[in-house]
């Protein structure tokens, strides 16, 4: 089951009022950050949010910089033996 699956069940058990509740805060909360898209786009403070974001994230998926050594070694290695 994905994250968003297990979302909506949750959000299927609250009641009429809860779920209310959570669309006008998750109204609002899309709403700041409209807004502070819009004063960063007017400042050009928009690549220093990002920067300041930089290695702040985390995935489970593996890629090639987090798993550099071995595809490094892998290019660099003497393939001369190998014809």
């Amino acid at each position: 089951m994905s994250a968003l699956e297990r979302i909506l069940k949750q959000v299927r058990a609250l009641t009429p009022r809860e779920r209310r509740r959570l669309l006008d805060k998750l109204e609002r909360s899309l709403d700041d950050v409209a807004a502070l898209a819009k004063r960063r786009a007017k400042t050009g403070d928009t690549y220093a949010h990002s920067l300041s974001l930089a290695g702040s994230a985390h995935t489970d998926f593996t890629d090639v910089s987090s798993n550099k050594y071995t595809h490094v070694a892998d290019a660099v290695a003497d393939r001369s033996d190998e014809q």
